[in-house]
């Protein structure tokens, strides 16, 4: 057995919608792109790397993604842009996770809510709420991330 973590992220802090705008389309606000440098900082001190990370293309997931990245000095290819992180649920998540390759050990998803409330809630088995540029760790111990959905929690943490 292999322990293995997955990190959850939900977006920082966007601006606000415009009627004419996709939501997409919505940037970090000021305060987002300090949350998230805060964020990358804590990482640092803390020795967190991930081997992989994967966002949602939302411009507020990515713009999250890029600055928690290049803040741990990231090599771009580590860097992944999945169109089902937008509006998933968590089926969606967990047939993201399990279709991992097993060299990957950590991994981090950037998302929205509610399907990462949803996924840690139905992972833990009681509520969870995440702010914006909320971090949850998932600790799990199995060999292959197929197994991911019959694999015991070891450890839930959130990190900020």
């Amino acid at each position: 057995m292999h322990t293995r973590s997955l990190y959850l992220l939900r977006h920082a802090k966007a601006e606000s919608a415009i009627l004419q705008s996709p939501d997409e389309d919505r940037p970090l606000s000021n305060r987002g792109i300090d949350d998230a440098k805060k964020l990358a900082t804590k990482l640092i001190k803390k020795e967190i790397r991930f081997d992989l990370i994967i966002t949602s293309p939302a411009i507020r997931a990515i713009s999250t993604a890029q600055i928690i990245s290049n803040r741990l000095e990231h090599k771009q290819r580590f860097l992944e842009v999945d169109k089902k992180l937008y509006q998933a649920d968590c089926t969606t998540l967990l047939t993201i996770a399990s279709k991992l390759h097993k060299k990957i050990k950590s991994v981090m998803f950037v998302g929205h809510n509610p399907a990462l409330e949803d996924f840690v809630t139905l992972i833990v088995g009681e509520s969870v709420l995440m702010q914006t540029c909320a971090l949850i760790e998932l600790t799990f111990e199995f060999k292959h991330w197929k197994d991911l959905d019959k694999a015991p929690l070891i450890k839930m943490k959130l990190l900020n």
